[in-house]
């Protein structure tokens, strides 16, 4: 018996370096990180807001999106490809939603650098929870002739497996519970190791916007930036969900892909809730609220700052810290993701404008 365990840990180590199963010539050829990449990694910029209506999103958003090009030394500005992705967060529903009022600021923020609204699409995984969400109208509005969409901007749902690309997928081992101890045939059938990825998010777009909430989760320990764009981010998802052990690696993984990490231009996080106890379940006796938007090129300082967060709520309603630190944050670090060390990531203060 211990031999077997010692030979499946050593094989989950194996598939942890060599799962990244893609298309070969494009993950052997992985672009190197742009020369400003170290110094826009090492600064969270923050936004405090007196409350949380369309108004301060708007001048929020934009102090945020100014700050950041003030780092980079460039504006962002319309690409060769034309087109950009905004990844929300649904699944919660409409209690633990990205909020529609964040995700306005950054399309008017986008429209003035030269997009226009068809250039852009927000992606989540189900369409129901989108609906539910209101980033697409009711049923009955639909059947009165309403556009499926939100606003003008396209919406792409992960689980309707429109968006895929068939030589790109995420390969782990880990298969979906509910076919362990079912036939050979089905067992070893290799499209249950793969979690495809959604085009509009990394082929298709000059870059595009994480758009997450907080909360906490099984297996990540902190479900905020990096679980949006990774674990909510893919098809077959659930495997890791069931089986959470496997989860933080799988999350870092999918990080990792050079495609998908390069082109996130960087990560908006607002405090407007979040929920620091029932995962993704929403619960709003577990919710919290502080007034601050994040904005950053790592979501893995974003996600240290809300590991600590959740902490201090777990801990003033009676509930166990979330201790020791998510291997998550680790796994990431050493992936080149992001640092989460204080000492190296400053935290910078951006004044809300008057107008």
């Amino acid at each position: 018996m211990l031999k077997n365990l010692k030979y499946i840990f050593l094989m989950q180590i194996f598939f942890a370096i060599f799962a990244l199963n893609f298309s070969a010539a494009k993950v052997s050829a992985a672009d190197e990180a742009p020369k400003d990449s170290e110094s826009i990694k090492n600064v969270v910029f923050e936004c405090r807001v007196p409350n949380f209506n369309s108004k301060s999103y708007s001048r929020a958003v934009s102090a945020l999106f100014k700050a950041y090009e003030s780092q980079v030394g460039s504006k962002i500005k319309r690409g060769k490809k034309g087109k950009v992705g905004l990844k929300v967060y649904t699944n919660s529903g409409p209690g633990l939603a990205t909020p529609t009022a964040l995700v306005d600021a950054v399309i008017e923020q986008l429209l003035k650098r030269g997009y226009k609204k068809e250039d852009i699409t927000i992606v989540d995984m189900s369409r129901r929870k989108l609906r539910d969400s209101l980033y697409l109208p009711k049923l009955s509005a639909l059947r009165a002739g309403a556009k499926d969409n939100y606003r003008g901007v396209n919406v792409a749902d992960i689980e309707s497996n429109e968006f895929f690309d068939k030589k790109w997928y995420y390969d782990n081992p880990l298969m979906p519970k509910s076919v362990r101890g079912a036939g050979v045939t089905d067992l070893y059938n290799p499209e249950l190791r793969k979690s495809y990825l959604p085009v509009p998010l990394f082929l298709t777009v000059d870059f595009w916007i994480n758009l997450p909430v907080v909360t906490d989760m099984e297996g990540l320990g902190v479900c905020a930036a990096i679980g949006n764009a990774s674990i909510w981010n893919m098809s077959n998802n659930e495997r890791f969900l069931k089986q959470p052990s496997n989860a933080s690696m799988a999350a870092a993984e999918v990080c990792a892909i050079p495609e998908l990490r390069d082109s996130n231009i960087f990560t908006i996080l607002s405090y407007e809730k979040g929920q620091f106890v029932g995962g993704a379940l929403f619960n709003s006796r577990c919710t919290f609220s502080e007034k601050s938007i994040y904005l950053s090129a790592n979501p893995v300082a974003l996600d240290y700052i809300s590991w600590m967060t959740l902490n201090k709520y777990r801990r003033s309603f009676g509930f166990s810290p979330i201790d020791p630190m998510p291997a998550l944050l680790n796994y990431c670090k050493e992936l080149n993701i992001g640092e989460w060390d204080t000492r190296k990531v400053r935290r910078q203060i951006i004044p809300l404008p008057k107008k």
